[in-house]
């Protein structure tokens, strides 16, 4: 873990602590919404399918992160089944495979292309997932191997001793 000199928590409610991260993963999901509104706008896209769109992507990206997390600490939530309901712990790929999911089932029922409306939202999802991998930078996950970490498995791997 590494360490920020940022406090993690950026304030309390009652008992309640509303995280950075948090606050991000919100900024996040706004900034792809703000995107998607953008777009659609300039491809003649129905604004209010957006707004429908989006809380299809939310309920979808929330489930996902979800279950993505479960069958990652499989381990943990087999000992402690009565952990697994709640948003204690949520990952990102299964965020985005939720929410892709349930757009794709979303362009069944609405009935538009997929393939186009997914390449018009890229822009977004991609600055939107910048956005909220600030929240981790500040919660201290979410990081990378040391550098000099990779040089060596590189090395081990091709041969550069």
């Amino acid at each position: 873990m590494i360490e920020i000199g940022i406090d993690p928590v950026a304030f309390t409610v009652g008992s309640m602590s509303v995280r950075w991260y948090d606050i991000m993963v919100i900024a996040a999901g706004l900034t792809v919404v703000a995107w998607a509104v953008y777009a659609a706008r300039k491809v003649k896209f129905s604004t209010n399918l957006i707004y429908a769109l989006a809380i299809w992507g939310a309920v979808g990206g929330l489930i996902g992160a979800r279950l993505d997390n479960i069958i990652d600490e499989l381990n943990f939530y087999t000992q402690n089944p009565g952990q697994i309901l709640g948003l204690d712990g949520l990952a990102i790929y299964g965020a985005i495979l939720g929410a892709t999911l349930a757009i794709w089932i979303a362009s069944r029922v609405y009935k538009f292309q997929f393939g186009p409306f997914v390449d018009m939202m890229a822009p977004g999802a991609l600055l939107g997932m910048a956005v909220g991998r600030i929240g981790c930078t500040i919660n201290g996950c979410c990081y990378g191997a040391p550098l000099f970490y990779q040089f060596e498995f590189r090395d081990a791997v091709f041969g550069n001793n």
